[in-house]
């Protein structure tokens, strides 16, 4: 397994318009902002939600939950309580909430309820080429499953937090992050105690710690964690 080096990243004193829309992050006060950046420098925007529970982002749609409602750029609808795992996919995306036990389909700006059941704790899911593919907790381990729950993968022993995307899988590991590639073979990335992971948009993931916030990027051959800038407001 190849170990990769950290490297920070400070943001530049430039204007948001200046550079590209990456996605948008939760900072330590749970406010979602907006991201912008190229090269690894970064610039966060002012907030655009507050109390955020979990987000999710990609170049066709950014979405968040807070304690009762998902918010996307364009409408706040009523949702069951607590945290929610998204899927995100070319057309909407398929959300699961762990306090309730509900799955709902976002689509066209509506919140439709899906009548999906499942026994095991869910960590994560993703919408990858085969299909909605789920990350479970089950006596100790976390198994990757399809949505008729034949196992495809697992992840080593005491794996923490853990992200499944379309072509890859993030999960913590003592103190390291690593990015397990489609074909199997992984990358890990020196790190402190991460304690929530996030899509903060495509070829990136959000590592939040308790003293700071990075970025993972996933882009194959250009893998980097970078640091994140956090405004204070």
């Amino acid at each position: 397994m190849k170990a990769v080096t950290l490297t920070l990243v400070a943001a530049l004193s430039v204007s948001a318009q200046s550079r590209p829309f990456l996605g948008q992050m939760i900072d330590h006060q749970r406010l979602l902002r907006p991201l912008y950046g190229a090269g690894g420098s970064f610039r966060a925007g002012p907030p655009v939600a507050a109390q955020v529970l979990s987000a999710a982002c990609s170049l066709t749609l950014c979405l968040a939950k807070t304690e009762s409602a998902m918010v996307s750029a364009t409408s706040t609808l009523s949702a069951p309580p607590g945290d929610a795992k998204i899927a995100l996919d070319s057309t909407g995306a398929t959300i699961y909430f762990p306090q309730t036990g509900q799955f709902a389909r976002w689509q066209n700006e509506a919140l439709t309820p899906l009548n999906l059941i499942t026994e095991d704790s869910v960590l994560s899911m993703a919408m990858r080429p085969s299909g909605l593919t789920f990350a479970v907790l089950r006596s100790g381990t976390v198994w990757i499953t399809a949505a008729d729950g034949t196992t495809l993968d697992s992840l080593p022993a005491a794996t923490g937090t853990v992200l499944l995307l379309p072509n890859s899988t993030v999960y913590v590991a003592s103190d390291s992050l690593v990015l397990r590639k489609s074909d199997g073979s992984e990358l890990r990335f020196p790190a402190p105690t991460v304690t929530a992971l996030f899509a903060l948009g495509d070829g990136y993931v959000e590592a939040v710690t308790p003293d700071a916030l990075y970025a993972l990027r996933t882009v194959a051959g250009h893998e980097q964690l970078l640091q994140l800038p956090e405004p204070r407001r």
